[in-house]
């Protein structure tokens, strides 16, 4: 069996050992150049582990003895998973990691945003060195809207009320005992954004969450409030949201994920001092990593042995 890792991913010398009991390994650690390179590298692989990299309909099909595609991360949406069903290809996830390292990135973009450290870092290191400019607001007492109840979700309620927070929910589904046992509000999505001094998303990206933040949504936020991004760029219309900036209709954004990765070089979030821009690292820890590969390199030997987990195209499994 060939096991391809297609892009870069965290493999220490002990992973990469448990990969080459499998099979024949070949390891790439650069991104690639171009799709063509991509698909020469997986054209012969019966499994593939991705980090990045997007695997279309015309990669999978250019790759005939294809057998796995295992995802170094959670999210699938850069996936053909029709195209991976219909050709037999088994795709599978790390369904639940991160989510202390994704949670605790919210509130350092959250503070940062709200005590402006960004604006006096950079302003100290051009010599200026005056308290006036950068007075800024407490967590405390204020109250953050959680878009989702997921792991990630949770944990950042559970942060929230560190800070002693108000905390308002938006979730699939509400009810009395999950609201007391989480501690929070369950309300209406309008309800949030109207009364949250910072919106935090925590929801997959899905045809129905596709820029479920837009210009309607951004105009409910409060002018004082400000808006964190971790899940998925194209969960807000990033047009509406620079627009809204511009106009001072929200008072900032923290933003992990955009709607194109990487950022294109001339958008104008670039050039705006009330956002704190950061290229898709919320996941990003040593003890994050290690979890995610652990569990990548486990979904690989469960598959050898037939005992297939964490699989998002489940379908492929009735053909």
């Amino acid at each position: 069996m060939k096991i391809v890792v297609a892009d870069p991913i965290f493999l220490t010398d002990e992973y990469r050992k448990r990969l080459e009991a499998l099979g024949e390994l070949e390891i790439y650690k650069n991104v690639p150049f171009s799709h063509d390179e991509f698909i020469e590298r997986i054209m012969d692989a019966e499994v593939v582990i991705v980090g990045r990299y997007g695997v279309d309909a015309r990669a999978i099909s250019s790759a005939p003895k294809l057998k796995l595609i295992c995802l170094w991360q959670t999210g699938f949406d850069n996936v053909d998973l029709e195209a991976a069903t219909d050709h037999g290809v088994i795709v599978s996830n790390v369904p639940s990691y991160a989510f202390e390292s994704v949670a605790e990135f919210v509130f350092a973009l959250a503070l940062n945003l709200l005590r402006k450290v960004h604006l006096a870092d950079m302003n100290l290191r051009e010599g200026l060195f005056d308290w006036r400019y950068y007075v800024g607001n407490q967590l405390m007492s204020k109250t953050i809207g959680v878009l989702g109840t997921g792991e990630i979700g949770k944990r950042v309620i559970q942060i929230a009320h560190g800070f002693n927070m108000n905390v308002l929910s938006v979730t699939a589904h509400p009810s009395p005992e999950r609201a007391k046992a989480l501690g929070v509000k369950f309300v209406d999505l309008d309800t949030l954004l109207s009364e949250s001094d910072i919106v935090t998303l925590h929801v997959p990206l899905t045809p129905e969450t596709e820029h479920m933040i837009g210009s309607r949504e951004l105009a409910k936020m409060k002018p004082t409030a400000i808006l964190i991004n971790t899940a998925r760029g194209k969960v807000v219309d990033e047009v509406a949201l620079i627009e809204a900036l511009k106009e001072k209709k929200i008072a900032g954004a923290g933003l992990d994920v955009f709607e194109k990765e990487p950022l294109p070089t001339n958008s104008p979030l670039l050039v705006m001092n009330n956002v704190v821009l950061t290229p898709h690292i919320a996941f990003l820890s040593e003890e994050s990593l290690d979890e995610c590969t652990y569990v990548s390199i486990e979904n690989v030997e469960m598959f050898t042995k037939g005992k297939l987990q964490n699989v998002v195209n489940p379908l492929v499994l009735k053909g």
